[in-house]
């Protein structure tokens, strides 16, 4: 006996239209409701529907320390950026799936980057090569893996990042890796006598050598590439200790560079900076100070003169000193709220209103905590060939 069609008279794409806008949970919930229904919500026309109306949420990796006990958890949150939620920050956040992260990857990991509904994960210190594309909502993963044994240890600095052509939607992992001279004495970078640029393109199954001309760039290896525009950033340094920024096309695979009108970063003998996404602009975050942060946006794209330096917060009493944790900041909710993330050990907030900074206490947690925004989607990723995709 055949079933009914959902909606009888009205058209598919309208169908999609209507069902795409629906939140997360009502989504995965209709899917068990009948196969016609489960048919329509996994095609990709509802996929790409879906994902041009998703807003970008918080994906959290949590490592917990209870005693003897030590978990892992993934976490998606969709934010709710109402203005009465000013004075209750925890209210913000509202959980959308969770699971154990040692359900699919059971080595210590890090995220190191999202991009249109995936999230790219890098494991650390047991297997410091392998690599993980997952898409949380689907509950599916896959690893990259290189045909040739790609190793490599100090001084090699080895620096990542994620991101989507703009042209031909194309998921891609660019992986730059160079070997580092440096005075015995002063640890001053005097040359970079190897560096290669390798491109992992999602559905090929293989990694790329392209051409690298921008090669006497020294790139930061906790840097995961801020990709804006289709195109990833980082910040890097030449060897005369000028700070740039290294621009990679996604869609041409070509590097440029272009300037900032600072050098705040290295004009001090620590480096405690970095280059990241904030709203639809790049912005430096700086926390070499004692007492301060600052970020520093740059207004109009590629516009080397645009560059303001849009907040300057005073540390928490707690913080103050010197320090060694880059600060990463997130989101600017409508209130003037400012999410951030003090490195990998908490995140906070800094309100515009009363010039403070202040943890939030549903993110506080005996252990490390990894994060970035995320735009949920339900791209299979079945739809990469190549791939030995895996559910979880």
């Amino acid at each position: 006996m055949s079933q009914e069609p959902i909606f009888p008279n009205l058209p598919p794409e309208i169908i999609i239209n209507i069902l795409s806008r629906l939140p997360i949970k009502t989504i995965i919930s209709y899917k068990l409701v009948c196969k016609p229904w489960l048919e329509l919500l996994e095609t990709r026309d509802f996929a790409d529907s879906h994902l041009s109306k998703s807003l970008p949420g918080l994906i959290i990796r949590k490592s917990t320390i209870d005693g003897s006990n030590y978990t892992k958890t993934l976490k998606f949150f969709e934010l709710n950026d109402e203005s009465d939620h000013d004075r209750h920050h925890n209210l913000h956040y509202n959980l959308v799936t969770e699971f154990d992260h040692d359900s699919f990857i059971s080595h210590y990991t890090c995220i190191q980057g999202s991009a249109n509904g995936l999230l790219f994960l890098r494991d650390l210190n047991t297997k410091p090569n392998t690599l993980h594309i997952c898409n949380p909502i689907t509950r599916e993963y896959l690893e990259l893996r290189s045909r040739e044994k790609f190793l490599y240890s100090y001084p090699t600095k080895v620096t990542y990042g994620f991101g989507v052509s703009t042209k031909t939607g194309r998921y891609k992992v660019v992986r730059v890796f160079h070997e580092c001279t440096r005075d015995t004495n002063t640890k001053a970078l005097l040359d970079i006598p190897k560096s290669e640029c390798h491109v992992y393109t999602l559905g090929t199954g293989s990694w790329r050598k392209i051409a690298h001309d921008h090669a006497k760039l020294e790139y930061n290896c906790r840097s995961t590439g801020a990709f804006l525009n289709g195109n990833l950033h980082w910040l890097v340094v030449d060897l005369e200790g000028t700070c740039r920024i290294s621009c990679f096309d996604l869609e041409t695979e070509l590097f440029r560079t272009f300037t900032i009108p600072f050098n705040v970063i290295l004009n001090r003998s620590r480096c405690l900076g970095d280059l990241f996404v904030l709203g639809d602009r790049l912005c430096i975050c700086d926390n070499t100070s004692e007492d301060e942060i600052v970020i520093w946006l740059m207004r109009e794209y590629e516009d080397e003169t645009s560059w303001a330096k849009e907040y300057v917060m005073s540390k928490r009493p707690d913080l103050d000193g010197e320090c060694n944790e880059v600060v990463r900041p997130m989101k600017v909710f409508r209130n003037g709220d400012v999410l951030m993330a003090w490195d990998d050990y908490f995140l906070f907030y800094y309100s515009e209103r009363d010039k403070g900074s202040r943890s939030i206490a549903m993110f506080e947690c005996m252990g490390s905590i990894d994060s970035c925004l995320h735009k949920p989607s339900f791209i299979p990723l079945t739809n990469f060939p190549m791939e030995n995709v895996m559910s979880f």
